[in-house]
């Protein structure tokens, strides 16, 4: 049987997504908790697979990673968030043996910014990113196409941020916070919409990177629906201040996805 696992993760206690040597990474924690309750026995022979390598120091709520295994599916949530800690085991689906998480419909990211900037400002900023563009003035440099396709940017306001949320099929290395550091130079003026124009036409410009704590990952998207489960998650989670941020957003994805 194979299953894909939707999962949230606290990014400020892990040294990055990707497992490494030596290292805490969400990744490493994750097959370590596979192997513990022997959910797989070997990650080369349960094909494990995970759609989003996310920033260090980066969240999210709703990422996702697939596996082949004889556990049983129903126990397979609790198993996990029992033998984890930072990282919340939320949505489950059993799904074709091919079945690759990297292969995408949509990525959901969200940036938290400042309350006080302009919004009508930042709003002007964010259109210029939707559709096709040459992304090579927006990612950390590597050997990939730079070409992407922006589905959608919205903003919305509330008490205590501005929510910039943004989606797509595929990102670049450091693309979202690219973007946002664009976006926000142009709502104090620092730069013109001629520039970020000129960028996306392929010209090179380094409108800097914006820090990786308030970046989430919110959602990863396939066509299929997974079951909800509302994680077990330590008591020190739910009065962590300083995790204030991840707990509202984990749960409000919970309570929509639940309803």
């Amino acid at each position: 049987m194979r299953v894909a696992l939707k999962f949230g993760y606290d990014g400020s206690r892990f040294w990055g997504y990707q497992r490494q040597p030596d290292v805490r990474t969400v990744e490493g924690d994750m097959i370590r908790a596979m192997k513990k309750t022997r959910m797989i026995l070997d990650v080369e022979e349960s094909s494990f697979q995970g759609s989003s390598r996310t920033d260090r120091g980066a969240s999210a709520v709703g990422n996702v990673a697939a596996i082949d295994t004889g556990f049983k599916k129903g126990e397979m949530l609790k198993a996990l968030n029992s033998n984890i800690e930072d990282t919340y085991f939320w949505g489950i689906a059993e799904v074709e043996n091919d079945f690759n998480p990297r292969y995408a419909r949509q990525r959901w990211y969200r940036y938290h910014l400042d309350k006080d900037l302009d919004l009508d400002m930042l709003r002007e900023a964010s259109g210029l990113f939707l559709g096709e563009h040459d992304f090579r003035s927006f990612c950390k440099k590597d050997d990939k196409p730079t070409g992407r396709t922006v589905d959608s940017v919205a903003l919305t306001k509330n008490e205590e941020f501005i929510k910039f949320d943004i989606k797509a099929q595929s990102f670049l290395w450091n693309m979202v916070r690219r973007i946002v550091s664009a976006v926000v130079k142009y709502a104090v003026g620092e730069i013109s919409g001629e520039d970020i124009e000129n960028a996306l036409g392929g010209e090179e410009r380094d409108f800097g990177l914006m820090p990786a704590h308030p970046l989430f990952l919110m959602d990863v998207s396939y066509g299929f629906e997974f079951d909800v489960e509302l994680p077990i998650v330590h008591p020190a989670f739910l009065e962590d201040h300083e995790r204030a941020l991840l707990r509202t957003e984990l749960y409000s994805m919970l309570k929509e996805r639940a309803e």
